[in-house]
């Protein structure tokens, strides 16, 4: 099998295997943190297997081959041996269109989602200037609504919005879980990793990976900052703020909110107290998402990797 079938088998394999596989794994909500990290391995890893299989196939049988055989003091036949690469224009032509496709796909999919996003926030930002009031003491913006609604605009700075309802309701224990909640949104940057999954399943949207993404990061993205609040405060503190801010109607479409998704799920999760995993198995987890992004970039380069060197070509 040459390198381009070894990346597409790759891809296809891990794109098909590896979601379902993670969402039945039972670490997924003991550290969903660490399970975010897997899901963007996966995001990185399938798309990348794609695009390095059209280029194995693009590079060696182009004038950049001839350049990178020279670059590595090698052959260009034995360049082109390495990679397997057919030297027929219509298999050459149909990878740099795979190659092309793939590029202009996530550009414009992640493009249009970052844009909108910021587009959003900018004009909810202009609205709660006119609206809302600022509370230095506890740096947020406070808006008069009978809800009690509590979340944050991320983006350069950031802003914690909440509602007067909700500084009511809450008092001072279970305000402070809120707002360690809704900083460690703003700290993880959470709104970018739903961003790249949003702008991937625009890209792709045939491929049920990024859709399942999607919805398991902004799942995660609530469990890892419920786990922040709970270290700010504690879990029965954590679970009593999930209830009184259940109402998550009136969230705005840009904000990352406390009480936006499977709150049920969420306080039952914070009342079971399920014990953190071993280092070991943390660590094999850690291990297996950079091996997931790396092994496409191995399987590409080591062919190249053989021919240095090698600076003359055999005789027939």
């Amino acid at each position: 099998m040459n390198t381009a079938m070894l990346l597409l088998t790759y891809a296809v394999v891990l794109g098909a295997v590896a979601p379902a596989m993670l969402q039945r794994a039972s670490w997924v909500e003991r550290a969903p943190r660490l399970a975010i990290a897997a899901w963007r391995s996966l995001m990185v890893a399938v798309p990348g297997a794609a695009l390095l299989a059209g280029l194995t196939m693009v590079v060696p049988a182009s004038p950049v081959g001839v350049q990178l055989a020279r670059a590595l003091n090698g052959c260009v036949m034995m360049l082109h041996e390495s990679y397997a690469t057919p030297q027929r224009v219509l298999t050459v032509m149909v990878a740099l269109l795979l190659s092309v496709a793939i590029i202009t796909r996530v550009t414009y999919g992640v493009g249009v989602e970052l844009g909108r996003a910021w587009w959003e926030r900018r004009r909810h930002m202009a609205v709660l200037r006119m609206v809302a009031r600022r509370d230095v003491r506890l740096g947020v913006l406070v808006v008069h609504h009978r809800a009690a609604i509590a979340y944050c605009l991320p983006g350069r700075g950031g802003s914690i919005v909440l509602s007067s309802s909700a500084l009511s309701a809450l008092g001072d224990r279970r305000l402070a879980a809120v707002l360690a909640h809704e900083r460690a949104h703003l700290r993880g940057r959470h709104h970018l990793l739903t961003a790249l999954a949003r702008g991937l399943r625009r890209a792709f949207p045939l491929i049920t990976l990024f859709a399942t993404a999607e919805r398991e990061i902004d799942r995660l993205a609530e469990l890892a900052a419920d786990d922040a609040a709970v270290h700010a405060s504690d879990r029965l503190t954590v679970a009593d703020a999930l209830l009184t801010l259940a109402d998550d109607r009136v969230i705005p479409g840009p904000a990352l909110g406390g009480a936006a998704h499977d709150t049920g799920q969420r306080v039952r999760r914070l009342l079971q107290r399920t014990p953190p995993l071993r280092p070991a198995v943390t660590l094999a987890i850690v291990l297996l998402a950079w091996t997931a992004m790396a092994a496409p970039v191995v399987a590409a380069v080591m062919p190249a990797v053989s021919t240095i060197g090698i600076d003359c070509c055999p005789t027939r």
